[in-house]
């Protein structure tokens, strides 16, 4: 009597992890949010913590798919998913992607991750229905479309962050008597260099829900801490923000003074008093 083997074969492959299609999608998707992670890093200079759990997630959840294991999709696909939900919670990730010319290095870094972890997390949700149901390895007819727009994503936000630049920052502005402006843009000044006449004061806008403290003081090249105040700088200590304003000054003394933000290295800022 002949015994029809095509379900055990099938079930063995599920067993034995042999989605390939799927998990070669999704580990390619962790290893580029991993990579995007370091570029983004290295493109601005410091370390950032959320940045660096890209980073590791993105290499130790690839390592996962990779093994054999019928069930090695139930990892990635909740890192993926907690990778989007939370990251949302700070109001960063939005800003940055409503404000591509003032985030030029966040913008491409987090429209590129999310694209890729969305893709993820759905790839996986679709191998784990399979492997519940005991279905065969076929890819959905969203699959190919889902990744070209993926794909298409990622080039975008690419292209948009190499050609956005922050408008007026590393130049000086030109001061009136009363007040100047500086915005807080992620982790930098924008602009990062200010003029101001004798007498006048600095607004500071933190136009992210992204805490800073400021004070007199520099980062240096290599990211070391230089506090202190210029002779005739105004007292600022650990001055804090999160969305909100404040004013500093008056500048009454000619020359160049500095702040930094104590919690975001290389963030400075230069004022010049005429």
């Amino acid at each position: 009597m002949a015994t029809d083997v095509s379900p055990q074969i099938s079930a063995r492959t599920a067993t034995r992890g042999g989605r390939t299609p799927h998990r070669l999608v999704v580990i390619a998707a962790l290893l580029l949010v991993a990579a995007s992670a370091a570029a983004g890093q290295l493109a601005s200079g410091t370390i950032i913590p959320p940045e660096m759990g890209y980073l590791i997630g993105g290499l130790i959840t690839a390592g996962l798919m990779a093994l054999p294991w019928r069930w090695s999709m139930i990892l990635p696909f909740v890192l993926s998913a907690l990778g989007v939900v939370g990251g949302l919670q700070s109001g960063f990730p939005q800003y940055a992607l409503s404000h591509p010319v003032a985030e030029h290095v966040a913008f491409p870094t987090i429209a590129s991750q999310y694209g890729l972890l969305i893709l993820a997390a759905g790839v996986c949700l679709v191998m784990f229905v399979q492997a519940v149901r005991g279905q065969g390895a076929g890819s959905p007819r969203w699959m190919t479309p889902a990744i070209t727009g993926m794909i298409g994503v990622i080039i975008g936000a690419l292209f948009i962050g190499a050609i956005a630049q922050p408008s007026g920052a590393g130049t000086a502005v030109s001061a009136t008597a009363g007040t100047e402006i500086v915005h807080l843009v992620g982790a930098s000044f924008a602009p990062n260099i200010i003029a101001l006449h004798k007498g006048d004061t600095l607004t500071v806008v933190d136009d992210s829900p992204t805490p800073h403290i400021l004070a007199n003081g520099t980062w240096s090249a290599s990211n070391q801490v230089q506090p202190g105040a210029e002779p005739g700088a105004p007292a600022i200590n650990h001055v804090q923000l999160n969305n909100n304003t404040v004013v500093l000054g008056p500048f009454t003394t000619a020359g160049t003074y500095h702040i930094y933000c104590t919690i975001h290295p290389g963030m400075n800022l230069t004022v010049i008093v005429e």
